[in-house]
């Protein structure tokens, strides 16, 4: 009899368990970047009136089974393509609230814009998501910033208290945009609210993050009460969970969506008043073969129409050129090509470009200029709505090394045309650079050389790093964007095909690879 009461007691402590568990979906983009229509060199992949159609139909599935629904996206939802200028970045928050987002985290592309214009963005659109980001801070006198950016979003599911602390990215080459304001360390910042969530009594800690992969799994081992991250800012396609033990020995599941709304991540969690249980469905569905919402397909078109309106519908389809390149040829060709096209057009010696910012779009037979635009979709100050001018210095020869150790120590990719260098890390980890020569010829320490740069990285250095302020000191602005220096390059009629980098030693259907040999160094960058 009393075993017999023992296996009831078991019985009754099973069913309570499974009773207080609660099953919760969450949809999941990041990177999303206002590519409203499709994802670059694929019609049928992407867009968000099939992006919203999956989220309806996820939401409506769960729904018949009793399960509640969160959609939330890990940041840059804004700058990334040519749509982002339409209404001065209003249309895609506008997006952002159509698709029917809950909950977002700031990226570094959402404030590119500067204070002054993503306050005067908020307070216009008025976000219905939960707008985060607990180390971004802005002075008060940002009305719209101070009513809709907050550190977390606290939520009761079932009686279960759960948290979405947001964490953004504070990678110097970024983060000057943000003036009257600033961005704090994400780790250190997760860890202090880390803490404060739990105190608060939530059950339940998700991170929504838009600081990379490779720092989410520092913000796991540095905490002790997050529970998941759901993370964005390298442009990870996680299939599957990755996993890091918090301070706590407990393993932290961290999961990402790409990039571009090609794909819609999708999980099941298990939570109880105990806490999280984990994980029990994920994937990653392709935003494919689904029919569009039609509400969000007359969003796209308006937008597209503002564009034409601001821009000039014979402005923007004109032809301007034509790429031989095709779909899967690397985009490092384009990126030596518009790094050439900054040099050419300045009558520069050498040019240095960041291919990171121009994304990984690039044409694809006749060109027009809405193609240039979504070859190098950036923007600092909407006024300047032709994209990134190009700028121009006067620098000695000895100083350049300098210079190029200073843009490469930032850690973002670079193309350099015009020289060749060998580069490699120091013992402290810090890049350095020798052998330089310029048009094959070795330089020459006091001799002056013209260099071209786009805006980026001119605008950047004076901010971001003194050295390359005071080396900089003496740029100037050109009237010519880098659209402008694609454009007049296009109508030289030089091809831009598979074989650009390649030394003009033979022929291919009667067309030269290229008119003369070009120096290129490719700088990959750190990994996020």
């Amino acid at each position: 009899m009393k075993g017999f009461h023992f296996i009831l007691l078991g019985f009754f402590v099973l069913f309570s368990t499974t009773v207080q568990a609660k099953l919760v979906q969450i949809l999941h983009t990041n990177d999303i970047h206002s590519y409203f229509d499709h994802v670059e060199h694929d019609e049928d992949l992407g867009g968000y009136a099939k992006l919203k159609t999956m989220i309806e139909f996820y939401k409506a599935e769960a729904a018949k089974k009793g399960i509640e629904t969160i959609v939330v996206d890990a940041g840059d939802f804004m700058e990334g393509h040519f749509f982002y200028m339409a209404k001065n970045g209003r249309r895609s928050f506008e997006m952002h609230n159509k698709i029917g987002y809950d909950i977002s985290v700031i990226g570094n592309h959402d404030y590119l814009m500067g204070t002054d214009d993503m306050d005067a963005i908020l307070n216009d659109v008025n976000p219905k998501f939960k707008y985060l980001g607990a180390n971004f801070y802005a002075d008060s006198r940002y009305r719209g910033i101070k009513k809709h950016v907050k550190p977390y979003h606290e939520m009761t599911i079932e009686g279960v208290k759960v948290a979405f602390l947001g964490l953004t990215t504070d990678e110097i080459v970024f983060r000057w945009r943000v003036y009257n304001g600033g961005i704090r360390k994400p780790l250190k910042d997760g860890v202090k609210f880390d803490k404060i969530l739990k105190e608060r009594g939530n059950e339940v800690i998700i991170g929504l993050t838009h600081i990379g992969l490779k720092k989410d799994k520092k913000l796991a081992k540095k905490t002790k009460n997050i529970d998941l991250i759901i993370g964005g800012h390298s442009h990870d396609f996680l299939y599957k969970p990755e996993y890091e033990k918090n301070k706590s020995g407990k393993r932290v599941p961290i999961v990402q969506a790409g990039a571009h709304a090609a794909v819609l991540g999708r999980m099941i969690i298990d939570i109880e008043k105990s806490g999280f249980k984990g994980i029990k469905e994920y994937e990653l569905v392709p935003i494919r073969n689904v029919a569009e919402d039609e509400h969000i397909a007359d969003a796209v078109q308006e937008a597209r129409e503002d564009l034409e309106k601001q821009y000039g519908s014979d402005h923007l389809y004109e032809e301007v050129g034509f790429s031989h390149l095709e779909p899967g040829d690397s985009s490092k060709i384009w990126n030596a090509y518009t790094t050439d096209a900054v040099m050419e057009s300045t009558g520069s010696d050498i040019s240095v470009h960041t291919p990171s910012m121009g994304g990984p779009y690039f044409p694809i037979g006749s060109v027009t200029r809405y193609d240039l635009y979504n070859s190098h979709p950036r923007w600092f100050d909407f006024r300047d709505d032709k994209g990134w001018f190009v700028y121009r210095a006067k620098v000695r020869g000895f100083w350049i090394k300098w210079i190029f150790r200073a843009c490469m120590n930032l850690g973002i990719p670079l193309t350099f045309s015009g020289v060749d260098f060998e580069w490699k890390k120091n013992v402290l980890g810090k890049y350095t650079v020798r052998n330089l020569r310029i048009k094959g010829k070795k330089i020459k320490s006091f001799k002056y050389y013209e260099m071209a740069l786009p805006e980026g990285i001119v605008r950047g250095g004076f901010r971001i790093s003194p050295l390359v302020g005071i080396l900089l000191k003496k740029a100037h602005r050109t009237p010519l964007t880098v659209i402008d220096a694609l454009e007049k390059k296009m109508k030289t009629g030089e091809p831009i095909d598979k074989f650009y980098l390649e030394e003009p030693k033979f022929e291919l259907f009667g067309r030269k690879s290229s008119k003369t040999k070009k120096s290129h160094v490719f700088f990959p960058g750190v990994e996020r």
